[in-house]
């Protein structure tokens, strides 16, 4: 189809620009958007892998996924002390802060390590595989696909309260159907619900909270931060609850009004 060819080769030139640019001009959005467009690529992958048969998408998508998770474990750690510095400007925790940054240095050494290795010939190899299952797919095939993300999103609809797992859940099939849906230019159809992208916002940030505090936890149990320092860790983790509690009260009544209003 002539959508996938488009779509694959517009991923191809923005993440190949991306992984191409020095070290020193990477900031937190440039880790956001290369994590953004490999979501965008596996949802291809998935959708092909649906479509078509013999296509490896595990296999295929391996490269691509050890990116995406060095990248993810760097831009954690950026998001958690951005938020940290935001909301504890005036009680900022040195001692935490100063790990926080040595960890980023760890992790961003490893990032490029990866990049600069023989991951480029190799993703390349990856996008010439990809292109060969692009002409066996069809209408009725992907339509097929669309029908059945849209269906187990729906099941979500039905119950009146989820649970962490469920939302974390819910957010990742969410975005592939967004995806999905941008790849079949059909967004404008058969609309789940209203407000999608604000949903979207509500479970990004509810995810964020969600890391930083699992991240405190581990933190604080494993006794590597000064003791003078806990009750602040503490605090912050409490207060990050807080939030995350909030955004999923959020999240749970508009999910409900959605219920009515489909009904």
């Amino acid at each position: 189809m002539k959508a996938f060819n488009q779509y694959l080769k517009k991923r191809k030139t923005t993440i190949t620009l991306l992984l191409q640019k020095p070290p020193q001009s990477f900031t937190p959005d440039t880790f956001h958007t290369l994590r953004v467009e490999i979501k965008k690529l596996h949802a291809l992958f998935d959708l092909v892998d649906f479509c078509s048969n013999g296509f490896k998408q595990n296999k295929t998508f391996k490269p691509f996924k050890l990116i995406f998770r060095q990248a993810g474990k760097v831009r954690e750690l950026q998001v958690e002390l951005s938020l940290i510095e935001k909301h504890f400007f005036f009680n900022l925790p040195k001692d935490y802060n100063t790990y926080l940054k040595k960890e980023l240095t760890k992790e961003l050494k490893i990032y490029f390590s990866i990049i600069n290795s023989k991951s480029s010939p190799n993703l390349k190899k990856k996008y010439r595989k990809i292109t060969s299952f692009l002409t066996n797919t069809s209408k009725k095939k992907t339509q097929c696909y669309i029908h059945k993300k849209r269906a187990k999103i729906q099941k979500f609809f039905r119950q009146n309260t989820l649970k962490n797992k469920q939302i974390h859940l819910l957010r990742k099939r969410l975005k592939k159907l967004q995806y999905s849906e941008k790849i079949l230019k059909d967004n404008k159809k058969n609309r789940l619900f209203s407000n999608k992208d604000n949903l979207t916002d509500l479970l990004g940030e509810w995810h964020d909270y969600e890391l930083i505090i699992n991240h405190l936890k581990k933190v604080i149990y494993s006794g590597s931060i000064h003791a003078q320092e806990t009750n602040q860790l503490e605090n912050i983790k409490a207060t990050f609850k807080f939030k995350r509690n909030l955004l999923f009260n959020k999240l749970n009544t508009f999910l409900l009004h959605n219920i009515f209003k489909n009904n």
